[in-house]
C-alpha cells in the first residue's frame, strides 16, 4: 500500500491520541516537579507489540524519514532484537507519533485485578506521592478497550487480509509500508 493513501484511515486513532497527549499535559501541570521523564530517559523502551492502527501510523511515519536514519533502525534491529529499534542514542526517533503505550508509560494508570483496583506508574515519577486524584489517572482498560474498537474500524476500512495479525512487533511494523 502507498503510504499517502493510509493517513486519512488514521481518523479516529489520531483523536484518542491528542486526548491521551492533553491528559499527559494535565498530569504533568498537576505534578510538575514529579515527573522525570524526560530526553534520554529510556527506561521504558523496550521491545513492543502494537496493534495494526499503531503499527501503520509508525510506518506511515518511518517511511518519511531520511534513508541514513531509516538504516540504523535496521542496524539495531540486526544486532539488538530485544530492544526498540526506534531508540537511537538514548532518543526515539519516532517521538511525536509513538504508540500509546508510550506516551502513557509512567504515568499513573489504574486497572482492577481481582477486585482489586491497582495503580501503577514509573517509580522514577512521583516520588514521597502515595495517591492520585481520579481524574489524573488513566483507566487503561477503558484506553486498550478504546484503541482496539478503533483498531477494529482502521482494519475494517482498509479492507485488511483477515489473517493480518492481531499485535505486531515495532520492529515488523515501521516496514509495513516501505522496504
Amino acid at each position: 500500500m502507498n503510504p499517502d493513501q493510509i493517513k486519512p484511515f488514521f481518523k479516529n486513532y489520531q483523536p484518542l491520541v491528542q486526548r491521551v497527549d492533553n491528559h499527559i499535559a494535565a498530569i504533568k501541570n498537576a505534578f510538575p516537579d514529579q515527573i522525570a521523564c524526560k530526553k534520554g530517559c529510556d527506561l521504558c523502551c523496550r521491545f513492543l507489540t502494537l496493534f495494526p492502527v499503531e503499527a501503520f501510523s509508525l510506518a506511515y511515519a518511518f517511511a518519511r524519514l531520511p534513508e541514513g536514519i531509516k538504516i540504523k533502525a535496521v542496524h539495531k534491529i540486526e544486532n539488538r532484537k530485544h530492544e526498540c529499534p526506534l531508540l537511537i542514542d538514548r532518543e526515539c526517533l519516532l517521538y511525536t507519533v509513538r504508540p500509546i503505550i508510550c506516551r502513557t508509560h509512567g504515568y499513573p494508570v489504574y486497572m482492577e485485578q481481582e477486585g482489586n483496583r491497582l495503580v501503577d506508574f514509573c517509580p522514577e515519577n512521583f516520588k514521597g506521592i502515595s495517591s492520585f486524584p481520579k481524574e489524573t489517572m488513566l483507566d487503561i482498560e477503558q484506553l486498550n478497550t478504546l484503541l482496539s474498537i478503533i483498531n477494529r474500524h482502521f482494519m475494517d476500512s482498509i479492507k485488511a487480509d483477515p489473517s493480518f495479525p492481531d499485535r505486531i512487533p515495532v520492529s515488523e511494523a515501521i516496514f509495513i509500508l516501505c522496504c
